[in-house]
């Protein structure tokens, strides 16, 4: 019994001496934090660029919501405004996570604009996701677009 002691302070020492075993390369495909990708999906993502503004909502259930926000006007959008300043698109559905392939499918959709002729999508939406540090990147299953969101 000794001896196994005496073996794993050794090696405990050796391990130590190798330095800073943190990975912190954000490019690291390691889940950060030892949670699981569906655990640091779980929560409010948003995206506010020159393509869109918009905020997803990701439950543990299994539900997903979509608030997407435009400016009728051509204007920069104020999230906190209502119509017809900012109109807000909200599309409520299910995901699914298997891997890192995220499946979304609305079947809801409404509109705070009378005149929004807003139908829920019927296609599913599938995107390759990975978590770098604070950042949740959606990409096109070809590779061809890359999303950029941040924690709410």
């Amino acid at each position: 019994m000794r001896t196994l002691h005496v073996i794993l302070l050794a090696s405990g020492l050796g391990l130590a001496a190798c330095g800073n075993l943190d990975r912190d390369n954000p490019m690291d495909p390691t889940v950060s934090s030892g949670l699981q990708l569906r655990d640091q999906l779980i929560g409010s993502w948003s995206r506010g660029d020159g393509e869109k503004n918009e905020i997803y909502s990701f439950k543990i259930d299994g539900s997903v919501e979509l608030r997407d926000f435009t400016s009728p006007s051509g204007d920069t959008v104020d999230r906190n405004a209502t119509f017809p300043t900012t109109r807000v698109r909200v599309f409520d559905g299910t995901y699914n996570l298997v891997g890192n392939l995220l499946t979304v499918f609305f079947t809801r959709a409404q509109s705070n604009d009378p005149n929004d002729d807003l139908q829920a999508p019927i296609s599913r939406t599938v995107v390759e996701i990975s978590v770098n540090r604070n950042t949740l990147i959606f990409t096109d299953t070809d590779g061809s677009n890359k999303r950029f969101y941040t924690p709410l």
